[in-house]
């Protein structure tokens, strides 16, 4: 029983001690910066994710609900992390993307706007989809995913006019 508290000690350890040499990595931010917002999407009137390294690698998401009350959350990045999903950004040819032509540009469908930068190029560029197309999924997919790692809902997922629908089929 000495030796298995002694192990759970040592592993909790470990994991702080992996934490710690993860945020000591060497860190160049070369003026890195990217952000996507999506108007008119059935989530919100906006919804976005930020991530750069302006205060040390960060990432920030948001939503701005149909009522116009906006939503937001971030979190302080490791090195590594943000290393990692800018080689994603980076594999995707940003600097050469221009306005999309191969969304479904409906006049209602969501609009979503790009902007990336970094110390050599800077880019902005726009595709208005139900879906963002690929290759623009390929940025959008590891922001998101970076994003959801705090594990928390950003708003309430369900509007307050189902709710009130919901509460009168209950009374029933």
């Amino acid at each position: 029983m000495r030796s298995l508290a002694l192990l759970v000690l040592l592993a909790a350890c470990g994991g702080r001690q992996a934490q710690a040499t993860a945020e000591m990595q060497d860190f160049r931010c070369k003026d890195r910066a990217i952000n996507y917002t999506v108007e008119h999407h059935m989530g919100g009137n906006e919804l976005g994710v930020q991530m750069d390294c302006t205060e040390g690698p960060r990432i920030k998401r948001w939503k701005v609900d149909k009522g116009g009350q906006r939503i937001e959350d971030g979190r302080a990045m490791t090195p590594g992390e943000f290393d990692d999903v800018w080689s994603q950004i980076q594999g995707v040819g940003w600097e050469n993307l221009k306005d999309c032509t191969n969304g479904t540009e409906g006049k209602n469908d969501p609009l979503y706007k790009f902007a990336i930068k970094d110390d050599q190029n800077s880019n902005a560029f726009q595709c208005q989809s139900q879906t963002v197309p690929f290759p623009y999924n390929s940025l959008v997919d590891p922001l998101d995913v970076a994003a959801q790692k705090s594990g928390k809902q950003l708003g309430d997922d369900e509007p307050s006019e189902l709710k009130a629908f919901d509460k009168k089929d209950k009374q029933k």
